[in-house]
C-alpha cells in the first residue's frame, strides 16, 4: 500500500516536470522580438499628376519590426512596400510621412527610419525626337545589310526640361545576330544624347518601335578554273606544249553582277621567253573586279609548262665513199652517186646539217673480186632519227686490174714527141 502511493507520487511528479518543460518550449517558440530589418527599402512616389515629374528620388528607409524570432529572420525586402504619396501636390519640394506595408509573412512594423523623406516635384515637359535605329552583330561577309525601316519614326519623350532637353533621338538596338535574311522585330527604346550618352530619367512614348532591317545576299561562292598567264615564247625550235596548275580551281566570291558568268582566276604573269626546257614554278593568283578569294584559298599556286623541241622531217643526201680497196683490185662504180636520207628530230638540230651529209664509207677491205650488193648504213647524228636511206643497198662490182708496162709506156711517149716535132 505504502509502495503503491509512493509509485503514485513519482508518477505526478514526472507528468508536472513535463508540462513544465512543455510551457518554457512553447513560450519560447512564441516570444516575440523587436529587431531592426538587415536592409533598407526603396521609397515608391504614388499618386503623381500627369504633368509632374519627380526631380528627386526619396531616399531609401530602413524598417523596425515586432514578430516571432523565426519570423523576423525570414523577411525579405519583398515582403514589404514602402510609398509616399503625391495626391494633390504640386511642383516644388515635400517632405511626406513614408508608409510601410507588410506584403507577405508575420510580422509588424514597428517604425520606419527616417519617418519622412523629401519629393522634389518638376513640371514636365515633352518633346519630340527622331527615332534611330542602330544594327548590331552584322551579318556574315557576302550579305549587305539595306537601310532600316522603323515605325513610328519619332517619338514623345516628356520629363524633367533639362533632362528631355538632352536628348537628341531614341534609338532602337536591334541585334542582327549574324543573320542572313530580313529582320523584323519589336524594339525597346532607349534615349539618347547627341554624343550617345543614355538619358534615364525621362519616359518615352511610344515605348517599343516596330523594326525592319532588310538583308540581301550580294556575294556568292563559286567555283573557279585557274588560267595560268603565259608570256614570252620559247627558243627558236621550240615549242610550249602544255600548261597545267595545281590546283585547277580556286573557290572564290562573286559579286551578283557576274553570278551567271563563267570565272577565271589567272596568275601573275609567267615569263618562259628562250627557255628550251620545261618550268615548274610558283605564281600569285590574280582575281579580277568582282572577284575575291573565299575563305582560306591559296593566293599563290604551282604552275608547270612543258617545253618541247619542234619536229620536222627532211630529205637530204648523203656522200657515199669507197674505202679500203686492195691494191690490184678496181670496183664500179668508183664513185657511187649520193644516197639519199630522210631524217626526223628538232627543227633546231636539223637546220644545223649542211648538205651534202656523209660521207657513207663502204668498207672494201674484205671483199674481193666480183659482184657485190652491199646494204648501206649510216649513223645520223645525235637526237636525230633516221627514217630510212634511199637506195639502202648498191651493187658495187670489184675486179683485177692487170700491171701496167712503163718502160713501154715511156718509149711511146718518147716517139710521140718525136713524132710531134716533125
Amino acid at each position: 500500500m505504502r509502495r503503491a502511493a509512493q509509485e503514485a507520487g513519482l508518477l505526478v511528479s514526472v507528468v508536472v516536470l513535463a508540462l513544465i518543460v512543455w510551457f518554457v518550449i512553447a513560450d519560447t517558440e512564441n516570444r516575440e522580438i523587436e529587431s531592426r530589418l538587415g536592409f533598407s527599402l526603396p521609397v515608391e512616389v504614388r499618386d503623381l499628376g500627369s504633368d509632374l515629374v519627380v526631380a528627386s528620388e526619396p531616399l531609401p528607409v530602413t524598417v523596425s519590426v515586432i514578430g516571432r524570432e523565426a519570423d523576423v529572420e525570414a523577411a525579405r525586402p519583398e515582403h514589404f512596400l514602402a510609398t509616399v504619396s503625391m495626391r494633390n501636390r504640386v511642383a516644388g519640394q515635400h517632405s511626406l510621412a513614408v508608409r510601410v506595408d507588410r506584403l507577405e509573412g508575420d510580422v509588424r512594423v514597428r517604425a520606419v527610419q527616417p519617418e519622412t523623406v523629401v519629393v522634389i516635384l518638376q513640371q514636365s515637359v515633352e518633346r519630340e525626337v527622331p527615332v534611330v535605329v542602330e544594327p548590331s552583330n552584322l551579318p556574315p561577309l557576302g550579305f549587305r545589310v539595306g537601310t532600316p525601316e522603323v515605325t513610328p519614326v519619332t517619338a514623345l519623350v516628356s520629363g524633367i526640361a533639362t533632362e528631355v532637353e538632352a536628348v537628341d533621338s531614341v534609338v532602337a538596338r536591334l541585334d542582327l545576330g549574324g543573320a542572313r535574311a530580313s529582320v523584323e522585330r519589336d524594339v525597346t527604346l532607349e534615349a539618347r544624347t547627341a554624343a550617345g550618352g543614355s538619358v534615364s530619367q525621362v519616359v518615352i512614348n511610344p515605348r517599343f518601335a516596330q523594326v525592319r532591317v532588310p538583308i540581301e545576299q550580294e556575294v556568292f561562292r563559286k567555283t573557279a578554273s585557274i588560267l595560268p598567264d603565259v608570256i614570252g615564247t620559247p627558243a627558236e625550235g621550240y615549242r610550249m606544249r602544255t600548261v597545267s596548275a595545281t590546283p585547277t580551281t580556286v573557290e572564290v566570291l562573286v559579286s551578283r553582277n557576274v553570278l551567271d558568268d563563267e570565272v577565271e582566276v589567272s596568275t601573275e604573269p609567267i615569263d618562259i621567253g628562250g627557255r628550251t626546257t620545261d618550268l615548274t614554278t610558283r605564281a600569285r593568283l590574280v582575281f579580277a573586279d568582282g572577284v575575291a578569294p573565299a575563305g582560306e584559298t591559296e593566293t599563290a599556286i604551282q604552275v608547270t609548262i612543258a617545253v618541247e623541241p619542234v619536229l620536222t622531217t627532211v630529205d637530204l643526201p648523203v656522200a657515199i665513199r669507197l674505202v679500203g680497196l686492195d691494191t690490184g683490185l678496181d670496183a664500179a662504180p668508183r664513185d657511187p652517186p649520193a644516197a639519199l636520207v630522210k631524217l626526223h628530230g628538232p627543227v633546231a638540230l636539223i637546220s644545223e646539217l649542211e648538205g651534202p651529209l656523209g660521207p657513207l664509207e663502204i668498207d672494201m677491205s674484205q671483199i674481193g673480186a666480183g659482184r657485190h650488193l652491199i646494204e648501206l648504213e649510216w649513223l645520223p647524228p645525235s637526237g636525230i632519227e633516221l627514217l630510212s636511206i634511199t637506195p639502202n643497198r648498191i651493187l658495187i662490182t670489184v675486179s683485177s686490174v692487170q700491171p701496167v708496162d712503163t718502160a713501154s709506156d715511156s718509149v711511146s711517149d718518147e716517139e710521140s714527141a718525136e713524132v710531134e716535132d716533125e
